[in-house]
């Protein structure tokens, strides 16, 4: 007689339905896509289309998340080696951290926003220095002056008639998303803030996660370099949709950075698998504001989610290696705690 099996734990059965559910909204998006396609030119003009694109553009669509990998890990290592000189712990170099960076995208792709990215590098990171709140609090600083410089650069482009595709309620969201974090960086300087407002019952408790929030404040000049490198990395990843509109021939290169840096702030919301179908759906509702087709629309996004991908390939190749070079010795990998079993992810928290 089998022995019953034992039931999947609570919090396992709401990660199976949360992860159905964001691959139902990934769906729903892509259908929406193929409807409003097939109401104008039909889903046949699409391969057709894509192989009329310039490769000159789509080359410069490639080497622009690049710069953004580059500038997103050299931000990640100043905060890093800032926070190496206030907690002891071993510092990392820029090669460690962009291997780290690459493996994380690698699981990013099938995970919502960057969960995947994010998580990794916490884990990878904690890993090597022993230090799991600093790494913790690298990446919260770290994704919080990104999000300051996505909102400067949104508001660098409101001369230029972002409000056309944004509306007024687009551009408040991104202008609160910019004060929000600013704020946030304000806590994780002075976490002891939070104390004022917590009741007697989870102080102790509030106390104790405050003592591992707080991070030292960056000094001016760093502030400075941290805002500038997220300028840079995100006004790279907006401008890849630049490239791929210009290699299909629609629109203006202005109009083109305003649609991508919307893009780029529609995939941060963790609603679909790596952004699939967002992506998409805001490049056909928004590019159709200055006339451009929805086939046009959806290969410029479609083209654009495939120029980022070769940092994630490569992640992925160097996930692959290590495991292959430990299996002789019987060691797991330390990227083995991310295999996913089912789609899952496994983080060793």
């Amino acid at each position: 007689m089998d022995a019953p099996q034992s039931k999947p734990p609570k919090s396992r059965l709401r990660w199976i339905q949360l992860r159905w559910i964001k691959r139902g909204v990934t769906l729903a998006l892509l259908s929406v896509v193929a409807v409003v396609i097939g109401q104008q030119e039909g889903i046949a003009s699409l391969p057709a289309r894509a192989a009329s694109a310039d490769l000159g553009w789509l080359g410069l669509a490639l080497l622009l998340p690049l710069v953004a990998v580059f500038a997103s890990v050299r931000r990640w290592q100043l905060l890093n080696d800032a926070e190496a000189r206030v907690s002891g712990h071993r510092q990392l170099g820029f090669r460690a951290l962009l291997g780290s960076f690459l493996r994380g995208r690698f699981v990013g792709v099938f995970t919502p926003s960057t969960v995947g990215l994010d998580l990794y590098r916490l884990v990878d990171v904690a890993k090597r220095t022993g230090d799991r709140a600093a790494s913790a609090r690298v990446i919260v600083a770290e994704k919080l002056y990104g999000l300051v410089a996505l909102s400067l650069v949104t508001l660098v482009l409101l001369p230029f008639g972002i409000h056309r595709f944004f509306g007024t309620g687009g551009v408040v969201v991104a202008a609160g998303l910019g004060v929000g974090s600013l704020l946030g960086l304000i806590v994780l300087a002075r976490p002891t803030m939070l104390l004022r407002f917590a009741p007697a019952v989870v102080r102790p408790r509030a106390t104790k996660w405050c003592s591992a929030l707080r991070s030292a404040p960056a000094s001016p000049a760093l502030a400075v370099r941290l805002l500038g490198l997220g300028v840079v990395s995100h006004a790279a990843s907006s401008a890849v949709f630049v490239g791929t509109g210009l290699a299909l021939g629609v629109s203006t290169p202005m109009e083109l950075l305003m649609v991508g840096n919307a893009i780029v702030i529609a995939t941060l919301v963790p609603i679909s698998v790596g952004g699939v179908g967002v992506r998409e759906g805001t490049a056909v509702a928004l590019l159709a504001v200055v006339g451009v087709p929805a086939v046009d629309a959806t290969l410029l996004a479609l083209m654009g989610y495939l120029a980022i991908q070769p940092a994630a390939l490569l992640g992925g190749l160097t996930m692959l290696r290590a495991r292959v070079s430990e299996q002789p010795t019987g060691r797991p990998s330390q990227d083995a705690a991310f295999v996913t079993s089912g789609g899952t992810l496994v983080a060793p928290l």
